[in-house]
């Protein structure tokens, strides 16, 4: 194969991947709209096209180890970036598969709904006695969506960086990581608050249904943090690429 016919089936290979990149960050932005709003049918459609994504997924596999298979050796880059392309697409597609999730939950959470509480109430919560955010559903599902808008973030700038091969900005979107993190962990505390102590008892006296739909919730925000792992690790084969850095936490302290 010719340094030519290389080249191209390598930009070839590099719009394969771009285009699942879109692909999963298309159903992830539709099962966010689904959580907010409460269409099922968006919720249906990201489940369908989570075939769509497995496909593309396994046409970057056969096609990265075809190039393997005919081209050696390779050295470099080439290479580097060969062997990462196995990895970023399988990132990529376990974000899909998170997607898809999100919507099986939401699909589950149909006949837990009363109709006193059906989807999010975009306006402010009421305050408690102590003058702060009173913590409800309502409210644990906006910072949800928060938390997942700011993951769907990441991952627009995680495909941005390996479009552009830009190490730099993959290690910055390896620190953003932590912005997930903490959206997640106060989500999860307000979950716990919200069944805990004198909540709980009088929460179920209410509703009995309320601690599925907590579960659920809690499990759809376990899904959201974990986009921003994978994009992480996404860009960790990005600097490999780019660098022949196999660590960018190292890479990073070098630097400092």
């Amino acid at each position: 194969m010719t340094r030519t016919v290389l080249d191209k089936e390598l930009a070839a290979l590099d719009e394969q991947i771009t285009h699942l990149g879109q692909l999963v960050h298309d159903a992830l932005l539709l099962a966010l709209e689904a959580l907010e709003t409460g269409d099922l049918a968006k919720s249906g459609r990201v489940i369908e096209n989570d075939t769509i994504i497995d496909s593309m997924r396994a046409a970057v596999e056969e096609h990265t180890i075809r190039l393997l298979t005919l081209q050696q050796p390779l050295a470099g880059q080439d290479l580097r970036y060969l062997t990462a392309a196995l990895s970023i697409a399988g990132e990529l597609e376990r974000i899909g598969d998170g997607a898809a999730g999100i919507a099986q939950i939401i699909l589950r959470m149909v006949p837990l709904r009363g109709s006193t509480m059906p989807y999010v109430k975009l306006e402010t919560m009421p305050a408690n006695q102590n003058g702060e955010a009173e913590i409800t559903e309502s409210s644990i599902t906006r910072a949800m969506l928060d938390l997942g808008y700011e993951a769907a973030r990441v991952l627009q700038g995680t495909m941005m960086a390996f479009k552009q091969r830009d190490a730099k900005a993959a290690r910055y979107i390896w620190e953003e990581d932590d912005v997930v993190d903490v959206r997640y962990h106060l989500v999860r505390h307000d979950l716990m608050t919200l069944m805990s102590g004198a909540r709980a008892v009088p929460a179920l006296q209410n509703d009995s249904l309320v601690l599925q739909r907590a579960t659920y919730l809690l499990w759809i925000g376990h899904k959201l943090e974990r986009v921003a792992d994978h994009c992480t690790n996404i860009c960790e084969r990005l600097v490999f690429v780019v660098e022949g850095e196999t660590n960018i936490a190292a890479s990073k302290e070098v630097e400092a």
